[in-house]
């Protein structure tokens, strides 16, 4: 296995946390944003009234008192100490936090309450802001009544600890939530992936000659594509092994009876007594050895081709230049065996091919029609454009091939009762195995006047240009 491996599920795992993350960051500030924009609506409204109610209640009194110094409200002390769990008997811890102030028009501070500084909260114009001071922070409203400036206020960090409560409150289930989340896809994902694991612990365990199915208890759907592409692919392997195997052992006995042949026509020269015998046998022994080299030679095709180990390259090529090519290669031979060979062609028969593998096919139809046809026959070969197919035909004279035989005759090693000799059978099984990966249909038929046999192969044609 090539290339760096990880873990789909901790990599699952760790971009949902990512992505919850970022989801609840994005909660927890609106929340916050949210809570902060509400406490300054209640706060501030709660200021207002509280001003007014100041202002009806003690502002006119303080307009027409005399003070030597202003009047402080004071708060119960234990407020000052006073926890946030503690039971609130003295009033609310806030009331710290809360403070307001009266002054006079001329800057005369008339009252405050002792949680308000001496100095005054805001500049003494109507309306809320916000003001600094010291280190605090206060948000202000002031009020005018006559002469009368009433102003009421509050620490900042109240309203920003109420915010805090508030996003917390609001963050702090979904959090909770988003970690049981994240453990239960974690859970559901071990239990999901379970069958990943287990197919891995079996081919691991196999066995490397078994090529069997591959079988899980339970598959899931997006597992099960997978699971059926690797047993179609077992069962690949396992019919080329089949293949070789046979081709193997039919090869060995094929290659035997030449050898054995071979062998006894040398040991005859070997114990021949007279020179025309030692020549007879050793002329029988060479054409042995010539037999024993073409199947040699055929078998060594066959297996290429089966297993495409040559350099295999399809592409758009001419059949009647192929047809030329592959007859005026073989015309000799065929003329020293008495026997024509002729060429009909119509123009553009072209198709999409491997040249070097479609030559051989008409190879193998020439000779096997000149090694079962008439001595002193003739051979012809017709291209023939039918529609979207291209007919290629052999055709020879002699005796027509029985019916039942025909479809035998592409089997490797199969020589039919009353064959003529020389043959291997292989030829017409190496045109069938060609046939196979052009996409072509190979079939043998009985000429018209029902003396000889035609080899036809049918081809998809390509368009002419």
């Amino acid at each position: 296995m090539s290339g760096a491996t990880y873990s789909g599920r901790r990599r699952l795992v760790v971009a949902t946390l990512v992505c919850m993350l970022l989801i609840f960051t994005g909660i927890a500030l609106a929340s916050h944003m949210v809570a902060r924009h509400e406490s300054e609506e209640l706060f501030s409204a709660r200021l207002a009234t509280s001003a007014r109610v100041l202002e009806a209640m003690m502002a006119q009194q303080l307009a027409t008192a005399t003070l030597s110094s202003p009047l402080i409200i004071k708060l119960p002390r234990e407020l000052e100490t006073a926890a946030a769990d503690e039971t609130e008997t003295f009033g609310h811890r806030y009331e710290t936090k809360v403070a307001f102030q009266v002054w006079r028009d001329d800057g005369v501070l008339l009252a405050r309450s002792a949680s308000a500084p001496d100095a005054a909260l805001a500049p003494l114009r109507a309306g809320f802001s916000q003001h600094a001071v010291g280190a605090t922070l206060w948000q202000v409203f002031a009020l005018k009544s006559g002469q009368i400036w009433v102003i009421t206020a509050e620490k900042d960090e109240v309203r920003q600890e109420l915010a805090d409560y508030v996003g917390m409150s609001i963050l702090a289930p979904l959090v909770v939530g988003g970690l049981l989340l994240l453990g239960a896809v974690n859970l559901v994902l071990l239990r999901s992936l379970r069958p990943l694991s287990e197919l891995a612990t079996r081919i691991a365990a196999r066995k490397p000659d078994s090529l069997e199915p591959i079988e899980l208890a339970a598959t899931p759907f997006e597992l099960e594509p997978i699971i059926r592409e690797l047993n179609h692919l077992l069962g690949r392997i396992k019919g080329a092994f089949e293949r070789e195997q046979r081709f193997i052992n039919a090869a060995a006995h094929e290659i035997r009876t030449p050898i054995a042949a071979l062998q006894l026509h040398v040991e005859n020269a070997l114990r021949s007594q007279s020179e025309p015998e030692r020549a007879a046998a050793l002329a029988s022994a060479l054409a042995g050895a010539r037999r024993t080299s073409k199947l040699a030679e055929q078998l060594l095709a066959l297996g290429r081709i089966s297993a495409r180990s040559d350099d295999y390259r399809m592409e758009r090529l001419s059949l009647n230049a192929v047809c030329c090519d592959v007859i005026g290669t073989i015309e000799p031979l065929l003329a020293r065996r008495g026997q024509a060979i002729g060429l009909e062609a119509e123009d553009g028969c072209e198709v999409w091919g491997e040249p070097s593998q479609l030559r051989r096919l008409l190879q193998n139809l020439v000779e096997n029609a000149s090694l079962h046809g008439a001595s002193g026959g003739e051979i012809q070969v017709r291209l023939a454009r039918r529609g979207g197919v291209i007919l290629l035909s052999v055709a020879n004279d002699g005796a027509p091939i029985p019916e039942h035989e025909r479809d035998k005759l592409f089997t490797p090693y199969y020589r039919p009762a009353g064959a003529a000799s020389g043959g291997h059978g292989l030829g017409l099984a190496i045109v069938k195995e060609i046939a196979d990966q052009h996409g072509a249909t190979v079939r043998l038929h009985p000429k018209a006047d029902g003396q000889g046999t035609v080899a036809e192969v049918a081809l998809a044609a390509l368009a002419t240009s």
